[in-house]
């Protein structure tokens, strides 16, 4: 049935996009690899803000374990707020024995499967489940060595990559040519397809159609940098050689805005959905399996998250078609406003 006037139904997109600004987004993210490839430094880059400046610094050398150190910021842009929190893993890679370094990493991210589920499984009435869960895991691993993913690194990411989005990346990207960028990212790509390593956004990825166009530049070769240097009468982020400068954000030198743009502009939400649909469904599938629910109960329980999902991915799209439309009605009579006055001015 329509109603035989406006009563405001069709405004239903523009207060869920409002109410959407008005509740914080959260991501949390994970960066692991050997001390002394950037992590710190790419971190601050990445968001164009001194986070990793709060984290309590490590001595490393005097650690035995691996220290799993999350930090929270609360990040703002154009009234929509982010809760980011970045969680580091100093000492990992830094003992010979690296095996006794896998346990911390994957029982943190096993722990926040494990809230999450208990906060669902609560009796009272809850609202919004606090997601402290881990969304992306940025793998950093070396520009140098003949073994391009070392054995531990391999036996690492084999058990960890269905537990967490896992993003491969070259850390300093600047002490190779372009020749050996193309060349070692060839053979780290044998090397995960070896191990059978599935890393986001190849598997996992739910957003199918930004797939061919992210995968030229996986694994990830990343430029570090908290400097600002003259380039050309610019200030941009990079680095100076004697030979000459290399730009973070310059595409010819390093993917960093590659890396970017999929991490924050295209597949953030992806990777939020993709971390609750894949790797936290399969991990509680095994804890309801594991108490005898029977197989039909959770069928029926992931047909109805999947319509969720569906649902609230069709509400976004409407609501972009609806900002766009009205965005076009807003230009059309500001013109049209414009066409008027210039009409009596010439009276």
């Amino acid at each position: 049935m329509r109603p035989s006037a406006s009563i405001g139904i069709d405004d239903l997109p523009n207060q869920q996009a409002k109410r959407s600004k008005r509740r914080p987004y959260s991501f949390n993210i994970m960066v692991a690899g050997e001390s002394g490839l950037g992590k710190t430094t790419f971190l601050n880059t990445l968001f164009n803000a001194p986070l990793t400046e709060q984290i309590v610094p490590q001595h490393l050398l005097s650690s035995k374990t691996v220290d799993i150190v999350p930090t929270t910021f609360d990040l703002n842009e154009e009234g929509v707020s982010l809760q980011l929190t970045v969680i580091d893993t100093p000492g990992f890679g830094d003992q010979l024995n690296r095996e006794t370094n896998f346990e911390p990493i994957i029982n943190y991210i096993e722990k926040q499967h494990d809230k999450y589920f208990e906060a669902e499984k609560a009796v009272q009435i809850r609202g919004t489940i606090p997601d402290t869960r881990v969304h992306c895991l940025l793998y950093f691993l070396p520009p140098y060595g003949n073994q391009r993913v070392k054995d531990l690194d391999a036996e690492f990411l084999q058990r960890i990559c269905s537990k967490v989005n896992v993003v491969p990346v070259i850390a300093k990207a600047d002490s190779l040519s372009p020749e050996e960028i193309s060349i070692y990212k060839r053979a780290i790509l044998r090397d995960l397809e070896q191990h059978d390593i599935r890393c986001y956004p190849t598997y996992h990825s739910e957003d199918r159609e930004m797939i061919a166009q992210l995968e030229q530049y996986i694994p990830f070769s990343v430029i570090g940098s908290d400097k600002l240097i003259n380039v050309g009468g610019k200030m941009v982020r990079g680095r100076t050689y004697r030979w000459g400068s290399c730009e973070v954000e310059n595409p010819l030198h390093c993917d960093f805005v590659h890396l970017r743009e999929m991490l924050i502009s295209t597949n953030m939400q992806d990777l939020i959905d993709t971390t609750h649909s894949t790797h936290y469904a399969a991990y509680r599938g095994v804890k309801i399996r594991g108490k005898g629910r029977p197989e039909s109960f959770l069928a029926c329980d992931e047909f109805y998250e999947s319509r969720i999902e569906n649902a609230k991915r069709s509400l976004a799209e409407e609501m972009q078609k609806k900002e766009e439309a009205m965005r076009q009605r807003f230009v059309g009579k500001v013109r049209e406003k414009e066409q008027t006055l210039r009409y009596y001015s010439l009276f």
